[in-house]
């Protein structure tokens, strides 16, 4: 339970444990390799290494690093979701360095930005990510050409050193106000701390197999590839992509018998909405992180599954997670949902606008201190002052790190209220709206532009408004299109808005600022009208070109649903995309505000009613038309041992329910309602 200060004042401290980490995470990876060696340490498909040969190959790499890398600089690590990256990632904490995973798909002007910010000299790769990294001064090292052929048993491991507790272990790089990203540097000891608390109050053992599916660029991946090899249990990779797909994501837990394992609370929901979610009964723990998670989601998990369901809360600042609350069994029982208390060794303290202390059940914001706190930002001291604040003479801690999240403390733990500042998560990334600003107002066509996060339907959304350099009645011809290009070049998928309103003049408020609120708030109830399905569809559904593909196939056996009813596919791209009904024939996926989710969603509908599995990263890879998608649908191979109806989908192997993965890219622009908006329904 929290504990407050004597004046009634909210500061809550975790327990205080005392745990020997001199050795860092190698040495608490070594202490399992030493008891139990030839246990199954990590699996990515069919390869499978024990911990013997983890070590040794990890062992390999940190030879080769201490010799090339320059000390104290961070080593980039760009290695798909693998075997090797654990081996790569565990072989740079050896050589005593940090490891800064970057993402070869980011823009070339972002992952420049983060190379010339980290001054890193060396790179591991795969030989897929290497030429990404051609032409910014890396010497790159492929990880797999330093993996250990034959025994690994007789292979003797490298001694481990001492590692004090503020050794850098990582930097991951997040969303900046100023426009450019900046890199949270994370000490030994605060990582080590994090890992050890979820081991122990979990329970977590040799018995557990830990599902890998966060992208190493969040620092969520952090204890999905650790905790496993501290607690002598296996780290199971989810194959790269495959993370936005929540049906290969309950394959892959019936597959290998995954027992804990992380969601987004957005993509959560679409789990539990698939019919293999019911049957992931190996699963004990599920963790939530990233954004707040519903009340309604938790309830609809107390009803499907028989594990716990756990929230957990922290930013990158902080060794991942800094507070816990574990759901009620029951969904009756579910009514609010919490934050809940500190992790060990952390202090929270809730103050008010002037720095005091508030009483409990008063609003704050959020400080955190403790052994969980980040040393700072790479090389941004102006940036670590503003957030990492003294405590002053009278506080338990020196540090406080400035959150910026609002919240009480309720009966039962803290409650979160939101944020006092602009920034955003979607589908659990962190945004500041004003680097996608900054990128927006170096457009020559934009006079001004403020993006803020808008709920659409069941999801949140970001939605740019945008006044355009040149005043004019009409909106430039192709605008929304051309900015959506801008911003691809020099941000994430996940930063550029799936939304953009194109108005004269932007609303000041009274202060003379741009007023956040007001544009939300229209956005919401523009976009929300406008996804409201109506009676008035296209009259043929797509039909005539379905119907002759049809006719044009020859060895046909079994009939579909859809060569019953070929507006049957209709109907479900309205239902899930209600927008589509007011727009063009020829409108797009992503110019109808298609995403990650929503593309999930389409597949899971698309396979349960009509029995159809969609080639892999359909979706996003071909953006297609309602007729495109007609004449995928016409020629895709259809499952032809489904017991029953073609969509009885409920017993359909893993094989016949794969979908296709994902990528979070934005949807495109919006159609006009009540503002102007793109129209370009063909944009890419």
């Amino acid at each position: 339970m929290p504990q407050l200060s004597g004046t009634g004042a909210v500061e809550m401290a975790g327990p205080q444990v005392i745990r020997d980490c001199s050795t860092g995470l190698p040495g608490l990876v070594r202490e399992v390799t030493e008891r139990d060696p030839e246990r199954e340490a990590v699996r990515s498909g069919g390869d499978s290494l024990n911990y013997r040969r983890l070590e040794a190959w990890s062992d390999a790499i940190a030879r080769v690093l201490r010799t090339d890398a320059p000390e104290g600089l961070p080593v980039v690590v760009a290695v798909p979701r693998s075997n090797a990256l654990l081996a790569a990632l565990l072989g740079v904490l050896k050589a005593g360095l940090p490891y800064l995973p970057v993402d070869p798909a980011d823009p070339p002007v972002r992952l420049a930005g983060v190379l010339e910010t980290a001054g890193s000299r060396v790179a591991l790769v795969s030989a897929p990510t290497e030429p990404v990294l051609a032409g910014h001064g890396l010497r790159t090292v492929e990880v797999e050409s330093l993996r250990p052929a034959g025994d690994a048993s007789v292979l003797p491991l490298d001694p481990l050193p001492v590692v004090p507790d503020e050794q850098p272990v990582y930097v991951l790089f997040t969303s900046g106000s100023t426009g450019a990203p900046k890199g949270v540097v994370l000490p030994s000891l605060a990582l080590c701390n994090r890992l050890l608390w979820m081991r122990d109050t979990y329970a977590v053992g040799p018995e557990d197999r830990i599902l890998q599916k966060t992208p190493v660029t969040f620092d969520v991946s952090g204890w999905e590839l650790w905790l496993p090899l501290i607690a002598g249990a296996t780290c199971v990779f989810l194959p790269p992509e495959e993370h936005r797909d929540p049906a290969r994501v309950a394959d892959a837990v019936q597959e290998h018998r995954i027992t804990v394992c992380h969601f987004v609370p957005s993509m959560l929901r679409e789990f539990l909405r698939g019919p293999g979610a019911a049957r992931c009964t190996s699963l004990r723990h599920v963790f939530c992180s990233g954004e707040a998670l519903p009340v309604a989601v938790a309830r609809d998990f107390a009803t499907s599954l028989p594990a716990r369901l756990h929230n957990l809360y922290g930013p990158t600042e902080a060794a991942i997670d800094v507070t816990h609350w574990t759901c009620p069994e029951r969904a009756a029982d579910i009514d609010r949902i919490l934050i809940g208390q500190p992790v060990d060794n952390c202090v929270l303290g809730v103050f008010d606008r002037d720095g005091v202390l508030v009483a409990a059940g008063e609003e704050g914001e959020l400080r955190i201190g403790g052994m969980p706190l980040a040393l700072g930002y790479l090389n941004r001291q102006d940036l670590t002052d503003q957030a990492f604040v003294p405590a002053g003479a009278d506080a338990s801690v020196p540090t406080w790190y400035r959150t910026g999240d609002r919240v009480r403390l309720a009966d039962g733990g803290l409650e979160y209220l939101g944020r006092v500042d602009d920034q955003v998560k979607i589908r659990g990334q962190r945004i500041e709206p004003q680097e996608v600003e900054h990128h927006l107002g170096s457009h020559r066509e934009v006079a001004a532009g403020t993006v803020v996060a808008a709920r659409i339907g069941d999801d949140v959304e970001l939605v740019a408004w945008i006044q355009p350099a040149e005043p004019t009645a009409e909106v430039p011809e192709g605008l929304p299109r051309r900015l959506r290009e801008h911003l691809a070049d020099r941000v994430p998928p996940a930063y550029v808005p799936t939304r953009f309103l194109i108005v004269p003049e932007l609303p000041l408020s009274s202060s003379g600022k741009r007023d956040r609120k007001q544009l939300r708030q229209r956005a919401e109830e523009q976009l929300n009208v406008a996804r409201t399905p109506v009676a008035s569809r296209p009259a043929d559904g797509g039909r005539p070109l379905l119907q002759r593909l049809m006719r044009e196939r020859s060895g046909r056996t079994a009939a579909s649903a859809e060569e019953e009813d070929p507006g049957a596919l209709a109907s479900i791209w309205y239902e899930v995309l209600p927008q589509a009904a007011e727009g063009r024939a020829e409108a797009r996926f992503v110019s109808l505000g298609g995403h990650s989710l929503l593309g999930a969603r389409l597949a899971a509908e698309i396979h349960d009613r009509l029995g159809v599995s969609l080639p892999a990263g359909y979706f996003l890879r071909n953006d297609p038309t309602l007729a495109e998608l007609h004449a995928a649908v016409a020629l895709a191979d259809r499952p032809t041992d489904l017991p029953g109806t073609p969509t009885d989908a409920a017993h359909a192997s893993p094989e016949q329910r794969r979908m296709s993965p994902l990528s979070g890219m934005p949807a495109d622009v919006e159609r006009p309602v009540l503002v102007a908006m793109d129209t370009e329904a063909g944009a890419r």
